[in-house]
């Protein structure tokens, strides 16, 4: 492959990135306004979920909130981070003309970025899962995947609301 090739490929990575990147920014950082109703999001979906497919208990989906609340104000900041980061990638990437090398770091940080948070947010499921007891254990483990491709009301596309 030659070389112009490698940097126009860097390069396409690198905007898939970035656009993926300020995409979940934006979404888990666009909070309700007051008094506005935008929908069920995530959070209330899950916890749904838990309730009525897995059947937690009031004190677990108490434990829940308190690990959801966490986990939020973490990610909060985690975005935060990353949001300074891209900024200062893009800028080195600037002075350095766009360099092979540039593109290739670039590339690196990226993906370990997003490691952490991939990191995170299943660590976050662990964390979720040692609230069910023994029971509920199966049930977690064989349907998680269906709440997780669920998609929230406030991200249905118009003509689905009602």
């Amino acid at each position: 492959m030659s070389t112009q090739a490698k940097s126009k490929l860097f390069l396409l990575i690198i905007v898939v990135l970035l656009i993926s990147n300020f995409g979940m920014l934006y979404l888990l950082t666009n909070h309700k306004e007051p008094g506005k109703n935008r929908g069920r999001g995530w959070d209330s979906m899950l916890k749904e979920f838990l309730q009525k497919d897995i059947g937690f208990s009031d004190a677990q989906l108490l434990q829940y909130d308190t690990l959801s609340k966490q986990q939020k104000e973490d990610m909060k900041g985690s975005f935060s981070g990353m949001k300074n980061r891209k900024e200062q990638q893009l800028k080195n990437l600037g002075s350095s003309a766009f360099s092979d090398s540039a593109i290739s770091m670039a590339v690196e940080q990226s993906a370990e970025g997003q490691k952490i948070m991939e990191r995170k947010m299943l660590t976050n499921l662990v964390a979720i899962r040692k609230l069910c007891t023994a029971d509920q254990l199966p049930k977690f483990d064989s349907l998680i995947y269906k709440a997780w491709s669920r998609k929230p009301d406030n991200k249905k596309k118009p003509e689905e609301k009602k």
